[in-house]
């Protein structure tokens, strides 16, 4: 058949071309190590699990109690088979902690994105995306019926330009990630927002990276900015990232979470996440808010992979975030020093095409409230040890 020999043909393809992905079955056995299946112990540096919530013994209380009372599923779409009060309870708790009046719950953070830009405009809007956004907004984008531009990397001048030329849509809104989830960089919110402003626009802020690690209570990335509130942003987030937990949410206007309570399909035709998940994620969000040990831990672990890196003059983005894209360039190259460190017992996974441009392969080194100092400090000599041998 032609679609078997097409998948074989791609298949071939990515094998040359150091794109294959052979991922491996790994038992974690705390937030930040695992054993892989030849009972190696690996230590884990690229985990999105900031605070190492999805091992707290309060969390795992939390679900395990609901998942005693509730069950393991949902049993249907929240539109079929009704609400919980968990998830109502943390709906209301995300809200007030983005500054909003409303919160809606997705399946996943994707969902999220998916779920509001795909809905939010008809052919009269215009949605102007970041060249490096995530998947989720670019494919939001790809289902929306508005008009879709891409302006390049953080380009303030360039998207002012942009809009300008495009001031005859009824409908304006700019996507941008918090913090770039493959570059660790910080969107120019404030700049953003004098255009949003300007213009009469909407900001679409994905928050996924920011939550947690920006901002001395970990609002995100309007305390960073010392931005209080603006109802020109709609927030989303994640709960699977510094939450540990799973599930996505979108935050904005009483209007908007009701206009997508109506609209958006992956609200309304996905079965509703467990409540042992919500619970989980409740009671992970109320340690965020309580606790400010792991943010400052947070933000003196990345302070020491800096200092590493600047000794081995290693580059890394100027942005003050949990992620460090060490970006080798070449596929091949990138996968030696994954596997040679692998061997060293870290796991770093490396990121290919098509999770990034051709070309610009990378080592996602990612931070974490849970690392033990000393290990953290070996691993970092490690890796920047290896990335030195294998690109020289």
């Amino acid at each position: 058949m032609d679609s078997e020999k097409y998948w074989a043909n791609e298949l071939d393809r990515y094998s040359t071309e150091g794109l294959i992905r052979q991922v491996p079955s790994l038992k974690f056995i705390d937030a930040t190590h695992c054993i892989d299946g030849k009972n190696n112990k690996l230590f884990v540096v690229c985990t999105n699990d900031y605070f190492g919530f999805r091992f707290h013994p309060e969390v795992i209380k939390a679900a395990s109690m609901a998942l005693g009372n509730a069950g393991v599923g949902a049993g249907g779409a929240r539109s079929v088979i009704g609400s919980f009060s968990v998830l109502e309870e943390l709906e209301r708790e995300l809200a007030d902690f983005q500054r909003c009046d409303a919160a809606l719950i997705f399946n996943t953070g994707y969902m999220a994105n998916v779920g509001l830009i795909s809905v939010l405009a008809d052919s009269n809007g215009v949605i102007f995306s970041d060249e490096k956004n995530h998947a989720s907004i670019i494919d939001g984008c790809r289902l929306s019926r508005a008009k879709i531009v891409v302006y390049p990397h953080r380009n303030v001048e360039y998207l002012k330009f942009l809009l300008e030329e495009n001031k005859n849509f009824t409908m304006r809104f700019i996507a941008t990630e918090g913090v770039f989830s493959m570059d660790g960089t910080i969107a120019p919110l404030p700049d953003l927002l004098d255009l949003a402003e300007k213009f009469d626009a909407h900001i679409i802020l994905d928050n996924a990276h920011s939550l947690g690690v920006l901002g001395d209570h970990g609002y995100g990335t309007l305390e960073h900015f010392g931005i209080t509130f603006n109802p020109r942003i709609i927030h989303v987030g994640t709960l699977s990232k510094v939450l540990g937990s799973f599930g996505g949410f979108v935050c904005g206007s009483k209007l908007l979470i009701n206009f997508l309570r109506h609209h958006s399909r992956p609200f309304l035709c996905s079965t509703s996440l467990p409540e042992s998940m919500l619970a989980a994620s409740l009671k992970a969000l109320r340690l965020l808010k309580s606790q400010q040990d792991s943010a400052h831990r947070l933000k003196h672990f990345s302070q020491i992979a800096r200092d590493i890196f600047s000794k081995y003059e290693i580059a890394f983005p100027a942005d003050f975030t949990g992620i460090f894209p060490l970006i080798t360039g070449d596929e091949n190259l990138t996968m030696q020093i994954f596997k040679k460190l692998y061997q060293s017992s870290i796991y770093l996974v490396a990121i290919r095409y098509p999770s990034v441009p051709r070309g610009s392969a990378r080592l996602r080194l990612t931070v974490c409230s849970e690392y033990e100092e000393s290990e953290w400090r070996e691993a970092l000599h490690t890796i920047a040890k290896a990335i030195k041998s294998v690109k020289t």
